[in-house]
């Protein structure tokens, strides 16, 4: 975990220094603000567009990072400018937008100070993903866990669900987490 710690470390300084818009996100703010299963990874969106900007600041430090053409891998940080969700036709935007950078929240994580998506943000992403134990992921629980341990903004969840065209797609789910939308 401290190999982590460190590199996050260096990210966020390095993203913060340079003015960046960035956030941790996914799993990783799951654990935040819900159950706390163990960080495997730290998952990080930043501005729509940057990612090649991001490799320049990075490589600028001597850090040989991987990028696949959909996200930066570099020891176990991973960076997206695009975490949107496609399902046949349909697509349900997520990107680093300006409701998301308003509701962004600073918090500590493996000793650095982070910028985290709000609980709203990762709860909408999760539900609409909807992934569970039977493809290997998380999704449902984390969604479960945020719902448990915070008080929630339902008006921006609405809000974050109408933005990434969701709201039809994720109204089961919420009803199952006991939350009207």
């Amino acid at each position: 975990m401290s190999l982590i710690a460190g590199n996050l470390g260096i990210v966020q300084r390095l993203l913060d220094g340079h003015q960046k818009r960035w956030a941790v996100c996914a799993g990783c703010a799951a654990h935040l603000y819900g159950d706390r299963r163990p960080i495997q990874d730290v998952d990080i969106i930043v501005g729509a567009g940057t990612l090649a900007e991001v490799i320049k600041l990075l490589q600028q430090q001597q850090k040989a990072v991987q990028y696949d053409g959909q996200r930066i891998l570099w020891r176990g940080i991973k960076l997206f400018d695009d975490l949107s969700i496609r399902r046949g036709t349909q697509v349900h935007p997520f990107l680093l937008d300006d409701a998301m950078v308003g509701h962004l929240r600073r918090i500590p994580l493996l000793g650095s100070q982070v910028l985290v998506l709000a609980p709203e943000d990762v709860l909408a992403h999760k539900v609409v993903l909807g992934r569970g134990a039977e493809q290997g992921k998380h999704d449902l629980a984390d969604a479960a866990g945020i719902v448990r341990r915070q008080q929630l903004n339902l008006d921006y969840v609405r809000e974050r669900l109408h933005l990434m065209n969701a709201i039809d797609a994720a109204t089961p789910a919420f009803e199952r987490l006991g939350i009207a939308i």
